[in-house]
């Protein structure tokens, strides 16, 4: 907790210090898009970095799955993209670069949080991280089947069903209602 308090700090001076060379801002308007950000597992997240550098250079994106780097993109290095281990994440290399990391085959592991790291070049080197929540789910793979005792009812019987959901995760809320009443 100490240290994701002290990176919201860093992250805020760069942000918010002008280059006193020039006056002008150098890193700026750092955000993060996931698309979509609640993905089905076994499918495709596109994860978004948009940053404004100024006119400054970039020295490096890298991305984060919780505390854990597994993408870097370093535009002076050879090769220019590095992935790193990480258990269930496969990153898309031909789709990804300095702006985006394309993730196939998502699995469960995968939920949670992804930062976006942004550094530029010396002689400033100035960084700023931003953090967005990703879910995984697998959604039921046919609607809820309702089964009842009987096929007709009248006014006041009483009725006895029973609603099924297909698994999911999470899993799925059923509720019932009559006449559009719950």
């Amino acid at each position: 907790m100490l240290l994701c308090k002290i990176l919201i700090s860093v992250f805020i001076q760069c942000v918010m210090l002008p280059n006193i060379v020039t006056g002008a801002w150098a890193l700026r308007d750092v955000t993060i898009d996931i698309e979509p950000p609640v993905v089905e597992r076994g499918e495709t997240a596109l994860l978004r970095c948009n940053y404004e550098l100024e006119g400054k250079p970039l020295y490096s994106v890298k991305w984060y799955r919780g505390q854990r780097e597994f993408y870097r993109y370093t535009p002076n290095e050879v090769p220019t993209t590095k992935v790193f281990l990480f258990a269930g994440l496969q990153v898309n290399l031909q789709l990804s670069d300095e702006h985006q990391v394309v993730l196939q085959n998502v699995d469960f592991n995968l939920s949670g949080n992804f930062t976006c790291e942004v550094s530029t070049d010396g002689p400033n080197f100035l960084t700023a991280m931003v953090s967005r929540n990703m879910s995984v789910v697998v959604l039921p793979k046919y609607p809820p089947t309702l089964t009842t005792e009987r096929g007709d009812y009248g006014i006041g019987d009483t009725i006895r069903a029973n609603c099924t959901s297909a698994a999911s995760k999470p899993a799925a809320t059923l509720i019932f209602s009559l006449n559009n009443m719950v």
